[in-house]
């Protein structure tokens, strides 16, 4: 089955944040970079559970691609997933809010 995924604001707030910030030294590799992590995203449509939880409790899972991870909540009745944040792993890991 695959999932539809979903992009919340929070993830497409870090994205343009980390986006912007490369782009300081090189357009390019900022808008590669910036299509590779929505790519990445994306493809959790498919087996979305292949990652590991990052908060068991709250059902909420970080696929690594390095240096960033993606945290995203997968929601099988629905058959969704929803990215909520693009966080390079150097930094401590984001809030989550209810």
């Amino acid at each position: 089955m695959d999932f539809q995924v979903l992009i919340a604001d929070s993830a497409l707030a870090d994205l343009q944040g980390i986006v912007e910030f490369v782009a300081q030294d090189d357009r390019n590799a900022a808008i590669r970079l910036g299509d590779k992590l929505i790519d990445c995203a994306l493809s959790l449509h498919k087996r979305p559970e292949r990652f590991p939880f990052h908060d068991k409790v709250r059902g909420i899972r970080k696929m690594p691609i390095s240096p960033f991870l993606i945290f995203y909540l997968c929601d099988e009745k629905a058959a969704a997933v929803t990215i909520l944040h693009f966080w390079h792993g150097a930094r401590r890991s984001p809030t989550f809010h209810n």
